[in-house]
């Protein structure tokens, strides 16, 4: 009687495992085929019809896994944020223990080395084209997903900047944040430029001479003079025009 129970309940696990296993190469077949169609054609561009055509599904599991096209697209944008961010933090952690220029190095390292390296495999240069069709074609939906995924991250690296740098104040390090972050965004997506007008002598397909070359830079950026004080309100430059 035992032994019938066993194969039976054996039976049973080897049964659902298999329809896991089906169920998540669906799910991760419906992921590959939507990443390529938006980064080809944008998210308006494609209909959840061709989606299930492509991915050899039918309408259903795109609902049934995601629930509609803003879920799958939020998840093709939650599986490739979600490791960088979790190697941006893992980094950020380790340079705490260091001081002075060699932390503030340290966090801006930690915070293009990931972004960067994304570039070396074919999923992450295919994820940077997705971002830009986005960023041209529904900024909302961009900055709802930018938000969702970066926001937490982007704030803890913004509170250690704050906190090597005591000099600035809480706004000159988000100013010089936007501009990192800008840097880091070019680099990635549009690297031909510096081979061309460099004449061939930069080579942005080299990650490590990129990094090289852009923390110390960042780093002297970071460490300048605050500029508060030669910035005046909006209104204060408005009464000043008008006198």
């Amino acid at each position: 009687m035992d032994r019938t129970n066993e194969k039976y309940t054996g039976e049973r696990v080897s049964i659902r495992s298999a329809g896991q296993d089906e169920e998540d190469g669906t799910r991760d077949r419906i992921l590959k085929t939507a990443e390529r169609l938006f980064a080809e054609r944008g998210f308006n561009g494609v209909s959840v019809r061709e989606l299930a055509g492509a991915a050899s599904v039918n309408i259903a599991s795109i609902g049934y896994h995601f629930r509609n096209k803003e879920g799958l697209l939020a998840e093709v944008y939650r599986r490739h944020c979600e490791p960088m961010i979790e190697e941006r933090l893992r980094r950020l952690a380790a340079a705490s223990p260091l001081a002075g220029e060699a932390r503030l190095a340290a966090i801006i390292e930690a915070f293009v080395r990931p972004a960067l390296q994304q570039v070396d495999v074919e999923e992450g240069v295919r994820f940077i084209r997705l971002r830009a069709v986005l960023s041209g074609e529904n900024s909302e939906l961009l900055e709802k997903l930018v938000a969702d995924n970066f926001d937490q991250s982007s704030s803890a690296f913004i509170d250690a900047l704050c906190d090597c740098l005591p000099h600035l104040s809480r706004t000159d390090v988000c100013w010089r944040f936007h501009f990192l972050l800008g840097t880091v965004y070019y680099t990635a997506a549009g690297p031909h430029r510096i081979h061309a007008f460099s004449n061939g002598r930069c080579d942005p397909g080299n990650t490590e001479d990129v990094i090289e070359e852009l923390v110390p830079f960042m780093t002297r950026a970071f460490q300048s003079a605050s500029t508060e004080p030669q910035r005046q309100p909006r209104t204060q430059e408005r009464a000043g025009k008008a006198q």
